[in-house]
């Protein structure tokens, strides 16, 4: 019992007491705009004038005296608290050399976001900030990425007992530099370059970094060329073969994605450029990447979806491949949306690689949400189509394979891709629809519940005509064809008339719509004949035809009658002149 009371009281003040503890932190810190240090950098000695009143005097401090040579002094601006007093003087001047070339490689400076103030306070932040008209002792520069994580360049403002408050490069940053140095300072191929190679030339880039640019860029085209020649020209030998199709659907890319990775290894282990160069051209390395790694992983899938599915659309809207056609259908709509959560993915994967909004300045851009606006007002079109497109997966109107009707074209549904619906028609073109047209217009689905069709034929006949005798044929077509199901069914019925004559139908079901189209037609050929033969049958005085046609072919008779009597009264006054 008191077991369970003390677990209750836990609790109860567990909330409480948290919250205190939180207050307690937000007021210290709100209150405190420095951190307090015992002495700093006490193995340096006096560095005499250096100003680190704001954060952004010392950024230019440093810069300064590193292009100047004067590292020693520039160690004056780090924090070598986490380094003895007796190593800060050779280990200070080592990392001020390499946080110079992180500086100038890495991390792209944008000065108006470095405040001037020794409070650290951000004038140009919006209101509703969290950090808002509040000083700061702490200043994240960049983020870099190691091997495992990325780490900080920061700012800190710091107070040693016998000193003013000032700014310096924290210690965390300075433990991190030997690594950063690692991977992004000068490498064995900069120190082999002469000293030409190596001086700045224009906008803080050396000259070799003006010749690297154009030499990775075509050393990556060529790679991506040699893999595509050599995937195409072994395809194109085994071409009869699944994996020679296979391998020219990938030969485009892979060559992409082969010439992508090339220039990012190069880039990144061998090039190692300024940030002027670098802030531009590893996000495309990387963009390219990703699109080339998609396309692979998209013309894989497709090509295993065309070996295991039915293609032959003549073949997939049979009746009892009903099940089969739903499959595909989902199966695609599988697919068009793994490939919307790939790109998504693949999105949020690269702006976490690349640090785009922290490293090129339109934080603000991405936090208000403009980029968004415009990311999808420009692809708002597409957007439709594909929303489009997994409509008619979920709805279920329209399967691959299914037989419409659409704006007076007789087609099979073959393709739904993300922007259009490819149809095929009954003579075998292919009818290209957007998708967003397509579930916007009413059409007919032949195949959606049952595939079995009745169609009608209607003939213009003569009020005369005998309707049982045309039965009687009817009922002989229905019995001898095989295409006809429901035999019972079938009618022939009289639907209208008028002046001209009478119109019949005559009506038969089968089983599906090709099936019905090719009975349609054999049955109104046989009802022709049919009129025809009764129609020459002129012992019952019936007619058939129309009663326009039969007056003007009267007409025609009696006027061949008048000009063979004409010519006869002739012909004897001709011979008695003679």
């Amino acid at each position: 019992m008191r077991l369970l009371l003390a677990l209750i009281l836990t609790i109860l003040v567990a909330p409480c007491t948290g919250a205190t503890g939180i207050a307690a932190a937000q007021q210290s810190g709100s209150g405190n705009t420095y951190f307090e240090v015992e002495t700093l950098n006490p193995g340096l000695g006096d560095g005499g004038r250096i100003n680190r009143d704001t954060p952004q005097a010392t950024v230019e401090s440093f810069l300064y005296h590193a292009k100047a040579g004067d590292h020693a002094t520039a160690a004056h601006l780090l924090d070598l608290s986490q380094i003895g007093p007796g190593n800060q003087q050779r280990v200070g001047i080592e990392r001020a050399r390499q946080l110079e070339q992180i500086l100038a490689r890495k991390v792209w400076l944008k000065w108006e976001d470095i405040p001037d103030r020794p409070d650290g306070l951000d004038i140009t932040a919006s209101p509703k900030a969290l950090m808002a008209g509040q000083p700061r002792r702490s200043i994240r520069l960049a983020l870099i990425d190691l091997e495992d994580r990325p780490v900080p360049i920061r700012l800190e403002r710091v107070k040693p007992a016998d000193g003013a408050p000032v700014w310096v490069f924290a210690a965390q940053t300075v433990e991190n530099l030997p690594a950063l140095h690692e991977l992004y300072g000068e490498n064995w191929f900069e120190e082999s370059l002469p000293d030409w190679a190596r001086k700045q030339v224009a906008t803080g880039l050396a000259a070799w970094q003006l010749i690297a640019t154009p030499l990775l860029l075509i050393s990556s085209v060529l790679a991506g060329w040699l893999v595509y020649r050599v995937f195409r020209n072994t395809g194109d030998r085994l071409k009869p073969r699944i994996s020679g199709r296979l391998l020219r659907r990938l030969a485009s890319p892979l060559a992409i994605l082969t010439g992508a990775i090339v220039g990012y290894l190069l880039q990144r282990h061998l090039f190692v450029f300024s940030a002027t160069i670098d802030t531009f051209l590893g996000p495309l390395m990387l963009l390219i990447l990703f699109g080339g790694g998609l396309a692979v992983f998209v013309q894989t899938i497709d090509m295993i979806l065309e070996r295991t599915l039915i293609r032959d659309i003549a073949e997939l809207e049979k009746p009892e491949n009903r099940e089969m056609r739903a499959f595909q259908t989902n199966l695609s709509a599988f697919r068009r949306i793994g490939i919307v959560l790939a790109v998504v993915f693949a999105a949020g994967l690269l702006m976490t690689q690349i640090n785009l909004f922290a490293t090129t300045g339109v934080a603000l851009i991405g936090s208000a949400g403009v980029a968004t606006l415009i990311l999808a007002y420009a692809a708002r079109s597409a957007l439709s189509n594909i929303m489009a497109s997994l409509q008619i997966a979920i709805s279920k109107t329209a399967a691959v394979g299914d037989s419409l009707f659409f704006e007076n074209r007789w087609c099979y549904v073959e393709k739904i891709n993300f922007t259009y619906v490819q149809l095929k028609t009954w003579d075998k073109r292919r009818l290209i629809v957007p998708v967003t047209y397509f579930v916007s217009e009413p059409f007919e689905n032949w195949t959606k519940r049952d595939p079995n069709m009745t169609k009608v034929v209607r003939l213009r006949l003569h009020h005369s005509a005998d309707i049982d005798a045309l039965r009687a044929r009817f009922e002989q077509f229905v019995e001898s064809n095989d295409k006809v199901i429901d035999k019972d069914a079938a009618r022939v019925l009289v639907v209208d008339h008028d002046s001209t004559g009478m119109l019949v139908g005559f009506y038969a079901t089968a089983e599906e719509p090709l099936t019905a189209w090719s009975m349609e037609c054999e049955l109104r050929e046989a009802m022709l004949k049919a009129a025809r033969e009764l129609e020459l049958d002129r012992s019952q005085g019936m007619q058939y035809l129309p009663a326009d046609r039969e007056s003007r072919l009267s007409d025609f008779t009696a006027q061949a009658e008048k000009e063979r009597d004409n010519d006869s009264r002739h012909k004897p006054e001709a011979e008695s002149d003679a």
